[in-house]
């Protein structure tokens, strides 16, 4: 039986209907295909890392539309605490969610108080305690909670701060400022990347080396690429193949493999020839290079496939879920889901390998925390970790849990 709602959404604006179906399903099946690919990406050492800004700047204001169905978000329960007044919105991040009103951004907090006024061009969510905005002017500075400058609206290019500090772009050179807007290291840099856990990855005079918070080199730049550590070991590239060094530089695991993943619960996935294959800090086989994909699925598991067939390994190597899933998503709150190619539907299935629903989900995203999106009857809802609906279909379109609140789009007659 087709719900009242639905209904009234068919015989109201059956073309628009129609149109977001498309958008749900195409943006969905989009969401689904990363996680597919992740094991064609996940050891790709040629992936781009350099962080650039965060989000496509945005238009003029005269080019954003007034949005006919307004955003807001909702709690756990499903009920709307703040009122769909927005055109668009971003996930809460450090209590505070950025919000657009026609062509003007600003800030709200968790129960819809208006603490930074719609004024910017455009805005970023808080990171580090700071959030970054454009001006009018096409300048981009930093301001604290209480919508006060930190950092005068005079740059160009920036990044959101990372380990206290935030990528400069002067001309064709990077550097970095600290949290006072001061330059602390110097724009000499043709590629740079954010820092993480107190170090970036620069590219100088065509190779690179990796730098710490004070500019100092603490890796020479003299690698084809370098990648910032993952538990103590840094991804390098040499002569078009890919190995590890230690913090110090010191190569541990020589380059020879055609692609290779960072190390993630001290494993990585490595290509050698054409098939996938798991090593150790020492450079051991783990899992034996015979896979077809292989990639960190979360949770000390790792998801490997072979044949279109889909299982998991453990830390020790050994194949905790059999290679039997026509498809897997990686692993949250020790939950995963599965896909059956017959049913042309998604289950869950927990980290051991028990399944938990059959396929009946013709479109799932991962669990945060104790809920997950899923289509179910009547569209996007939201299911608990035994599939039960626990929050059914009520809007246009939902986004996932941050900070207690879902951004929602509301339908209204």
């Amino acid at each position: 039986m087709i719900a009242t709602k639905t209904l009234f959404w068919l015989t109201d604006n059956l073309i628009f209907m129609i149109q977001r179906t498309y958008y749900f399903f195409f943006a969905a099946l989009a969401f689904c295909s990363l996680w597919a690919c992740q094991a064609d990406s996940s050891a790709d050492g040629d992936a781009e890392q350099e962080t650039y800004s965060n989000a496509v700047l945005p238009s003029v204001e005269e080019d954003f539309e007034e949005e006919r169905f307004k955003w807001g978000f909702i709690e756990p329960s499903g009920r709307l605490v703040i009122p769909d007044y927005y055109d668009e919105v971003r996930a809460f991040q450090e209590g505070l969610a950025v919000v657009r009103q026609k062509g003007r951004w600003g800030f709200i907090d968790q129960r819809g108080r208006m603490v930074i006024p719609i004024q910017f061009r455009g805005a970023w969510s808080f990171s580090d305690g700071l959030a970054r905005v454009l001006t009018f002017e096409d300048k981009m500075g930093f301001i604290n909670p209480k919508g006060e400058w930190v950092i005068p609206a005079e740059w160009e290019d920036i990044t959101d701060f990372e380990n206290g500090r935030a990528r400069i772009r002067l001309k064709d050179r990077f550097g970095f400022i600290d949290k006072r807007g001061e330059i602390v290291i110097e724009p000499l840099y043709t590629k740079a990347t954010a820092f993480t856990d107190g170090l970036a990855s620069v590219q100088y005079s065509g190779k690179y080396g990796l730098i710490d918070t004070s500019g100092q080199f603490v890796i020479p730049a003299k690698f084809d690429r370098i990648y910032t550590p993952k538990n103590g070991l840094a991804r390098i590239k040499s002569e078009g193949k890919f190995g590890y060094v230690d913090e110090q530089g010191n190569v541990v695991i020589p380059p020879t493999y055609v692609a290779a993943s960072d190390f993630s619960e001290g494993l990585a996935a490595v290509v050698q020839g054409e098939a996938y294959g798991l090593i150790n800090a020492d450079n051991e086989w783990i899992l034996e290079p015979t896979y077809d994909q292989l990639f960190y699925g979360g949770e000390g598991r790792w998801i490997v496939a072979k044949n279109n067939k889909f299982g998991s390994a453990d830390k020790s190597g050994t194949i905790v879920i059999p290679l039997q899933f026509d498809e897997m998503y990686g692993f949250s709150e020790d939950l995963s889901f599965y896909y059956d190619r017959f049913e042309n539907m998604w289950g869950i299935l927990d980290i051991e390998g028990n399944i938990i629903t059959p396929p009946v989900f013709p479109l799932v995203w991962p669990f945060e925390g104790k809920l997950a999106r899923a289509v179910v009857e009547g569209g996007i809802g939201y299911i608990n970790r035994r599939g039960k609906v626990m929050i059914p279909p009520a809007h246009l379109e939902v986004r996932p849990f941050v900070e207690n609140r879902a951004a929602v789009q509301v339908y209204r007659r």
